[in-house]
């Protein structure tokens, strides 16, 4: 298991269902954080690190600016409307300050060869050795990232985001880019009160990353070899 320091000024995550008005969500998705950590180490297939673990501990709960901006009104797959009516300026949540520790647990990976923990230490002490497409973000290429680094303890203080079946705060954790229907959310609960954390995180304190489709396939497998 290791630990990042991720910092990241601002940083905008459209929430699903929003309209007019492009609402982001109170915490980068998990999805999101799975994406940038690809990104980092310079992987493009999304599923080959399914079934790694992460948990989560912000400094405390990022601000939420409106700002006015252009903004995709369409999703994949409509170039025509998008040319055309696609990007326009509207109003758009933005969250800012956003530092957080995310803790990386590749224990029960599915891919049998390097695991993301591996990968994301090679990374950060050999940056040349990493082919990326652009800079570090986290979710739209504007969204930089200031910092990631591997941390050993810290003396500061952090909320907890913790899953929770009664949370208030619902995130995705994958996302399906083409329709919705292998999308997984995770509902969250934040810690109001700080503490300092010199340990490792609790199982409940995870959120395992897990590809669907990899998943129901290993079911049909498993189905398969039973009958």
């Amino acid at each position: 298991m290791i630990t990042l320091h991720i910092e990241v000024p601002y940083a905008s995550f459209r929430q699903s269902y929003a309209r007019s008005l492009a609402e982001t969500y109170p915490f980068p998705p998990p999805a999101t954080v799975y994406g940038m950590l690809l990104s980092l180490v310079g992987e493009y297939f999304r599923a080959k690190h399914s079934g790694v673990k992460l948990a989560f501990a912000y400094a405390k709960q990022p601000k939420i600016a409106t700002t006015l901006r252009k903004f995709s009104r369409f999703k994949y797959g409509v170039a025509s409307k998008q040319s055309k009516l696609g990007n326009a300026p509207d109003f758009v949540d933005t969250l800012c300050e956003i530092k957080f520790l995310c803790w990386v647990d590749s224990s029960a990976e599915s891919s049998q060869e390097i695991t993301l923990e591996c990968r994301i230490q090679e990374s950060l002490q050999f940056p040349e050795r990493v082919t990326r497409t652009g800079i570090l973000s986290l979710g739209l290429s504007d969204d930089a990232v200031n910092d990631v680094s591997l941390i050993s303890e810290s003396q500061e203080k952090w909320h907890w985001l913790t899953p929770a079946g009664n949370g208030k705060i619902e995130l995705p954790i994958w996302v399906d880019h083409i329709g919705s229907i292998n999308t997984r959310w995770q509902r969250y609960s934040f810690d109001v009160n700080p503490s300092i954390i010199n340990h490792q995180p609790p199982p409940e304190k995870f959120t395992p990353i897990i590809d669907p489709h990899s998943y129901k396939l290993s079911k049909l497998n498993m189905g398969d070899r039973l009958n």
